[in-house]
This record gives structure tokens, sequence and C-alpha cells, in this order.
């Protein structure tokens, strides 16, 4: 039987300090918001998506996971990703769409705390780990801190307010929805470095570092619609076996003349 590794002592802290961190910088995106600093804004909730990501790694790697540091976590996540998105949203773009846009902006939030909520309850049971049920919170938060970061300049027609809020109100269904989304981290961690992922590490770097407002708004665009392209595509290929095994079970055509008379 394989025995689990032991915990490196003194280091169990550093999860949650990272945890303590992502906090931080979404209370901080929420005043910035407040003072009308929404460039800034999106990118700390970009900046703590990061430091959510390096809580989880840091976690694996001392053997430190524990039930406190999922909850703190998931505590974390909610307001750095569903309440600052939220509010950064409100007040960037939907808030020439009148009353209507609070709804928007609460459904986001209610959206990333059902699922964290749903993950936290799935998180003791095993799994392949390669994928998630629903749009991830940090991802979707991510992507819609990358539309603020792309055009920082707050909308001001009610038109373009509406697009904003249905773009939400979509996203927000993403996230509680079943459709299966890429795990990166387990894509790239814990695998031997081909050329392959070499050269994909490589141009993400690349896209980072020159082009990061294009880059992130159009990586993290393409991972909001791979979760119904997959779902899509899954099935498509379910309905021609399905055909098949109806078909099978057709009874044959009766001969000539061996139908009953009328």
């Amino acid at each position: 039987m394989k025995q689990s590794k032991k915990p490196i002592y003194g280091l169990n802290v550093l999860p949650s300090l990272f945890s303590l961190t992502n906090l931080f910088f979404g209370f901080m995106s929420i005043l910035l918001t407040f003072h009308g600093r929404y460039r800034s804004a999106a990118l700390l909730i970009i900046i703590a998506a990061l430091m959510d990501g390096l809580d989880g790694l840091v976690a694996r790697a001392t053997h430190t996971p524990s039930d406190f540091g999922i909850e703190l976590d998931s505590l974390a996540d909610a307001v750095s990703f569903g309440l600052a998105t939220a509010i950064l949203l409100y007040y960037w773009g939907m808030e020439m769409a009148g009353p209507p846009a609070i709804f928007f902006g609460f459904v986001f939030l209610c959206a990333g705390v059902l699922r964290l909520a749903r993950y936290n309850v799935r998180s003791h049971v095993p799994s392949d780990r390669k994928h998630y049920q629903g749009l991830t919170v940090p991802s979707a938060a991510i992507f819609m801190s990358s539309l603020v970061n792309f055009h920082p300049v707050p909308l001001a027609s009610r038109a373009s307010g509406f697009l904003v809020a249905v773009l939400t109100l979509v996203v927000s269904l993403f996230m509680v929805s079943t459709f299966p989304y890429p795990n990166f981290i387990k894509a790239f961690i814990g695998r031997r470095v081909n050329i392959r992922t070499g050269l994909i590490v490589a141009v993400i770097l690349f896209g980072v570092l020159f082009y990061a407002r294009y880059f992130l708004l159009l990586f993290f665009g393409l991972n909001v619609l791979s979760g119904p392209v997959s779902a899509l595509v899954k099935g498509l290929r379910k309905k021609p076996q399905r055909k098949s095994r109806t078909e099978g079970l057709r009874p044959a055509a009766p001969p000539d003349g061996g139908a009953a008379a009328g």
C-alpha cells in the first residue's frame, strides 16, 4: 500500500498566507473601483488570481492541504473574484443600464458563491482533476477583468451597458453549469516537458510580456467558450452512436406479400 507523503511542518502556514494575500488584492481592487481607477482594479483581480493559483501549488508542494485551507481559499475567492468583480463590472460598464445592472451584478456574485460552494462539497470526492465542472470563479473573474483592462474607459451608453450585462449573465450561467473546463495547472504541472509543452509555455510568456492586454482577453475568452464547445462536440459524437444502436434494434421488414390484408 502506497504511503501518503508527510507534510512539511513549519510550512503549513504558507498556503493560508497566499489566500490572505489574494484577499488583500481583492479588497484593494474594490477600493480602487470606488475611486474610478478601473484598469488598476482589474489588474489587481488578475494578480489575486495568480495568488490563488500559487496557494494550491504551495499546498501540494509542502503536502499541507487542509479543510481549513480549502474554506479560507473559498472565502477569499468569494471576495476577490465574486464581490470585487461584480462591483467593478457595475461601476465600469453596467451602471448606465440603470436598475437592472444591480440585478446582473448580484447574479455574478451569486453564481460565484454557488460555484465555490459546489467545489467545496465535491473536493473530498476522488476525481481525475483534469477537468472542472463549470467555469471556475477565478477564470470568470480574469476574463471579465481582462475586458476592463482592454477598455478601461467606463462605458457611457445604455446599449453598451446592456451588452456587458448580458455577457455577465452568460458567464454566470457558465460558472454554475456542468460544462467541462480543463485544469491548466494539472495539464502543465507534474508532467514531463516536451517540445510541444515548451512551445506553449514560450507562446504564453511572450503574449503576457509583450501583448498582455490582447493575450489575456483572447486566452481567457477562448477558455470561457471551451466548456460549451466541448459539451457540444461530446453531444454530437454520442448522437451517431445512439442512432446506430436504435437502427440495430429495429425489426426486419416483412417479405413481399407477408403484410396483413387491410
